[in-house]
C-alpha cells in the first residue's frame, strides 16, 4: 500500500487506512483520514486539539488508467476553545485535498476546468 500512499492528493496529511478494488465496475475505494492532531478554527484560527465527532466524505479523485476513484475520507469535528469565538464546533479545513461540501478533490476539479476550457478555444476557433 505503500505506492498508493504517494498517489493520495496531499499524502503528508492523509493518512491510507484501507483500500477496495471491485475489478468488475473497474471502481477502487480509498479509505482514508487526516492526520493532523491540532487544527486551527476557520473563524478565529485558535488551535485545538478537543474532537467533538467523525464523519464521512465521500470524494472522487483522478482516475488512475482504467479505475475511477472515490476516496472515502473521515473527517473530525472538533470543538473551538476560543470563548469569545461565535463557533462552538466546527469541522476541520482540508484545504489541500477539498473545498468545504465539495465532492470531487481539488486536483480532480482543476483537471476538468482544464478539459472544459480546451473544448470551449478548440470550438472558438473551429
Amino acid at each position: 500500500m505503500s505506492v498508493l500512499t504517494h498517489l493520495l492528493p496531499d499524502s503528508t496529511n492523509l493518512k491510507l487506512e484501507n483500500c477496495f478494488l471491485d475489478e468488475i465496475k473497474t471502481q477502487i475505494k480509498l479509505i482514508v483520514s487526516a492526520i493532523s492532531r491540532v487544527v486551527n478554527c476557520p473563524v478565529c484560527n485558535q488551535p485545538t486539539h478537543k474532537i467533538h465527532s467523525r464523519y464521512e466524505r465521500f470524494l472522487a479523485d483522478l482516475p488512475w488508467a482504467d479505475y475511477s476513484i472515490t476516496l472515502q475520507l473521515r473527517v473530525r469535528k472538533f470543538f473551538c476553545i476560543n470563548t469569545e469565538c461565535k463557533r462552538r464546533i466546527f469541522t476541520e479545513r482540508l484545504t489541500n485535498v477539498t473545498a468545504p461540501w465539495a465532492r470531487r478533490t481539488l486536483r480532480l476539479a482543476q483537471r476538468l476546468s482544464a478539459i472544459a476550457l480546451a473544448n470551449v478555444m478548440v470550438v472558438q476557433q473551429g
